[in-house]
């Protein structure tokens, strides 16, 4: 099996034996009828692209994957979470939320539940972002928080270790180690990548895009995150102003400098560090 981890609609498994796979569909029956003995080993996890189904099949099947739950308008769908809570119970459950007007509701929702929740964010406008600070302050401070948030706990950690974790890593697009595969069959580095026109191999892609943005954007050089993003929040408007997003990294740069002195100064006093 090779290192990619490929993510691919339920219809294309068989062509996909043997390599590493994120299988996705609308369907939960499609889900289940796609899982079997001789490919348990190699899914990552299974993905569930709406969540207006029934859950039964779900909760009856023999196997217990990993499931990601995708919203695609959180605004509208956050109270559909109740009947997904139920699954917890038999297997692990993330929720991929958009950051789109109103997501955050959706985000508390699925913490207060328990599951983990993953950001799916792109460009984000002044009013995102400063609902993308509320929610970071909530991850940060709020005592009932007990899952992870991501980008921001993978960022938090790596800024904590001195790890140059990326977010093309974090949000499972580095063209090393993930490829989307489209309905089509087409692949390329994740979804908001698969775009008309762009038909260059993934890896193409990624280094055309790095050299674009070693060459034209001057922001992209003096940036202090650079190691941390790579141009990541520089798709697809190069010029998009990266301010937001570099309030939003400070901030888990600093809580994470924080919680380094917090533990140094437990285990002075005789405690033992857990990180």
């Amino acid at each position: 099996m090779d290192s990619i981890t490929y993510n691919i609609p339920c219809s294309m498994v068989s062509s996909y034996r043997g390599k590493g796979v994120v299988i996705r569909s609308h369907d939960p029956t499609d889900l289940v009828e796609s899982l079997s003995e001789e490919n348990l080993d190699s899914i990552s996890y299974i993905q569930l692209l709406s969540l207006t189904y029934d859950v039964d099949g779900l909760l009856s099947s023999r196997y217990s994957m990993p499931l990601d739950l995708v919203m695609s308008n959180p605004k509208e769908e956050f109270s559909l979470l109740y009947k997904y809570s139920r699954l917890l119970a038999k297997q692990p459950v993330r929720v991929s939320v958009p950051v789109i007007a109103g997501f955050s509701n959706a985000v508390r929702l699925a913490i207060s539940l328990n599951f983990a929740v993953k950001l799916l964010v792109e460009q984000p406008n002044r009013p995102l972002i400063e609902e993308m600070l509320e929610v970071l302050r909530y991850y940060l401070h709020h005592s009932t928080v007990s899952q992870p948030i991501e980008f921001f706990h993978s960022m938090l950690m790596a800024f904590y270790h001195d790890h140059p974790g990326t977010l093309w890593e974090i949000q499972e697009q580095h063209p090393a180690f993930f490829r989307y595969v489209s309905d089509q069959g087409e692949e390329s580095i994740s979804k908001r990548f698969a775009v008309k026109g762009l038909s260059m191999a993934p890896d193409a892609i990624a280094k055309e895009f790095q050299h674009d943005l070693s060459n034209e954007n001057m922001e992209y050089h003096a940036c202090d995150y650079l190691d941390n993003c790579y141009g990541y929040f520089k798709w697809p408007q190069k010029e998009y102003s990266c301010e937001g997003i570099k309030i939003i990294l400070k901030k888990l740069k600093d809580a994470a400098e924080e919680l380094k002195k917090n533990l140094s100064s437990h285990v002075d006093a005789g405690g033992t560090e857990q990180l």
